[in-house]
């Protein structure tokens, strides 16, 4: 039962911190209200993304995104380009193992600005363990305003010492609620990241 509920969980930070929304109202044709020149492209790269393994759904979900907002075609196009190219460090960055999840997660993070050397250090830490979970709650931290340097030292610090991904959720969850009462956002991390459980002996967190 607790693993479904991490599951749930899971899949709503992905949908919420890392893929746009999806909007189905939009009709069986995603990018039916695209110019015709943005489509091709971002038709062009979502079959490259296919072809490479990549997963296409971050793709779609961002030209839908922008489509919703009224965005020009080709600024959707660009930023699309931009999503596409941030899978494909992810792959580069995670190595061919990597799941979708973790692209995506993987993805959404070096969007965030999260540096690849950050999430090569996560990947290390886990010791074969996905890091789809640290890797969505550390986009979704610097999201909410908390500094990347910050948010990545805590989240490693944390996986280090044993954390699990209900215990990372929870703080992700945590952090949110105290910033919206008005928390500093890098002091409503480092507050609660202190009453994480920490299951291991104290790790030096890599300079």
């Amino acid at each position: 039962m607790m693993r479904q509920l991490l599951r749930r969980g899971v899949a709503a930070l992905l949908a919420l911190s890392v893929v746009a929304p999806v909007l189905a109202a939009q009709g069986p044709d995603p990018l039916a209200k695209l110019d015709t020149a943005s489509r091709r492209v971002v038709r062009s790269l979502i079959d490259s993304a296919r072809a490479e393994g990549l997963p296409t759904q971050p793709i779609v979900s961002k030209a839908q995104e922008g489509v919703s907002k009224h965005a020009a075609g080709p600024l959707i196009a660009r930023v699309v380009r931009t999503v596409f190219l941030s899978l494909r460090e992810a792959r580069a960055t995670l190595g061919e193992s990597a799941n979708r999840d973790e692209l995506t997660a993987g993805a959404a993070a070096l969007q965030a600005g999260i540096p690849a050397t950050a999430i090569i250090d996560l990947r290390q830490a886990g010791h074969g363990k996905s890091i789809t979970v640290p890797l969505v709650v550390l986009a979704d931290l610097v999201s909410r305003g908390v500094p990347r340097d910050t948010a990545s030292r805590a989240i490693l610090q944390l996986w280090m010492g044993g954390a699990g991904e209900a215990d990372l959720m929870g703080l992700s969850q945590s952090v949110g609620q105290d910033i919206l009462s008005g928390a500093a956002p890098a002091d409503a991390l480092l507050s609660r990241a202190r009453k994480v459980p920490i299951r291991l002996p104290p790790a030096k967190v890599p300079e």
